[in-house]
């Protein structure tokens, strides 16, 4: 019963910042979409800054989950975790393969570039690459699909302009091709 009022709350954290970005994250109405009391998201989360670290946390396990759900059914294990990494973070459209670009906007604007909950993102990209480098395929391809991929994301992420749509199935198509041993 706690766990599911805590990720009621964190639901309703993350549909507030999708829908309305940082200035959406306002903790009464997070409580009132949860369906408990403000003390109660207050037991949960001391404050809006724990409740943002929370929405990161969770948003990195599950990218983590979603990695290893991916490579552990790839039949080729060479690769495996670079085609699920790339997989987990671009669609064939070249865009993000969920709302994860928008959310981690939203949780960088709330946080700020400082934020010590930063540091958690970074260990985390950090040990992803590390793990790319020593997926079975050379290290350099799988660096190069790893940019690629990183960069497609942030341009997501900047509201940069995205690539061409008839372009982009023959990009990824590339991409995946260097992710064979």
């Amino acid at each position: 019963m706690v766990q599911d009022a805590r990720e009621r709350v964190l639901n309703a954290a993350e549909a507030r910042l999708l829908a309305r970005g940082p200035a959406g994250l306002v903790l009464d109405a997070i409580a009132a979409d949860a369906g408990i009391s403000k003390g109660g998201l207050l037991y949960h989360f001391r404050s809006k800054e724990a409740l943002v670290a929370g929405l990161c946390d969770r948003m990195l396990a599950r990218f983590d989950a979603e990695l290893e759900a991916l490579a552990s059914v790839d039949p080729e294990p060479r690769g495996a975790f670079t085609r699920a990494y790339l997989g987990s973070t671009v669609t064939d459209e070249g865009k993000p393969a969920d709302n994860s670009a928008q959310l981690m906007a939203g949780i960088l604007a709330t946080l700020g570039r400082d934020s010590v909950h930063l540091e958690k993102v970074r260990e985390h990209f950090a040990r992803w690459h590390e793990r790319l480098e020593r997926d079975g395929i050379d290290p350099v391809r799988a660096k190069l699909v790893r940019l690629a991929a990183d960069g497609l994301w942030l341009s997501a992420l900047l509201g940069l302009s995205q690539i061409d749509p008839a372009a982009s199935a023959d990009v990824l198509h590339a991409l995946r091709g260097l992710t064979r041993p």
